[in-house]
């Protein structure tokens, strides 16, 4: 299986996970309270208040969330909060 699950209540580990997951990819960025991916007109950003904004060349998006799932073999993170399931899908051109 090639999903990680990790809770927002476990920030360091929502941290350490995204940064293993987007590396490769571009560049991350990371503060107290918030981890940022880009590269190439792409980007996920998580904060630790549970909220999220991603944007790539023809949408933004901001959602809330309470739990991000690492799938590193279809290469996607999806966001699951209380009303919605978001999922960022890694764009061909960066693709490991």
């Amino acid at each position: 299986m090639s999903d990680e699950v990790v809770a927002r209540i476990e920030w360091p580990a929502v941290v350490a996970s995204f940064r293993a997951f987007f590396e490769p990819l571009g560049e991350v960025v990371t503060s107290e309270e918030e981890v940022e991916f880009s590269a190439k007109g792409t980007g996920l950003a998580l904060r630790q208040d549970g909220t999220s904004k991603s944007f790539m060349p023809l949408h933004d998006l901001e959602a809330a969330w309470d739990t991000i799932v690492f799938d590193r073999e279809a290469d996607e993170v999806k966001l699951v909060g209380p009303n919605a399931t978001y999922t960022y899908r890694v764009p061909p051109y960066l693709r490991r």
